[in-house]
């Protein structure tokens, strides 16, 4: 079984003239499953915005082929890890984490195996309980981006149903503000 710190201690091969997989991509859902592992080695279960087994499986990533990547070999092999840790954890009583536990990641290949998104955003409530702090915010942000196939328009629901596209922000005293189109 893998640790949060094993994940977060993680070191891919770098790939360039051949595809690997989008980097910034991958080290943000290596955050996402850091946080579930943590969750479950306190003892407790993830909560909302935690990732589960199913959504560590399906994650999908950029390939990437003229600018460096991760080596997609090592990160399916994480990906099997990952979700065979999850899937310890979700089946009854959390295990005790393996200390030390050798890493899973191994041989190179060109192979190229794509994965679904993870249908939730990361560590956040966002159930409109709490506000989001800016660090869960842009977190979450650059996986909605990464869900919405590298989309950058930002649209906001108000509060009568209805949407309206951000044209603008500002950091103030009181945090940051959302300027939206009339």
């Amino acid at each position: 079984m893998l640790t949060a710190q094993q994940v977060l201690d993680t070191t891919f091969t770098a790939t360039k003239f051949r595809e690997g997989y989008d980097v910034e991509q991958v080290d943000i859902y290596l955050d996402d499953v850091s946080a579930t592992l943590k969750a479950y080695e306190a003892g407790g279960r993830p909560g909302p915005g935690l990732l589960t087994s199913v959504e560590a499986r399906s994650v999908r990533f950029s390939p990437t082929k003229w600018r460096e990547g991760y080596d997609v070999t090592e990160v399916d092999e994480l990906i099997d890890a990952i979700v065979s840790t999850l899937q310890s954890y979700e089946a009854g009583p959390a295990p005790a984490p393996l200390q030390g536990a050798p890493h899973p990641t191994a041989a190179v290949s060109d192979a190229v195996e794509q994965h679904d998104a993870p249908a939730t955003p990361p560590a956040a409530a966002g159930d409109g309980t709490r506000p989001l702090g800016i660090h869960d915010l842009t977190t979450r942000l650059q996986y909605a981006r990464v869900r919405s196939n590298g989309s950058d328009r930002l649209v906001v629901r108000l509060p009568d149903g209805s949407t309206a596209h951000v044209t603008d922000l500002e950091a103030g005293p009181d945090g940051i503000t959302l300027r939206v189109a009339p």
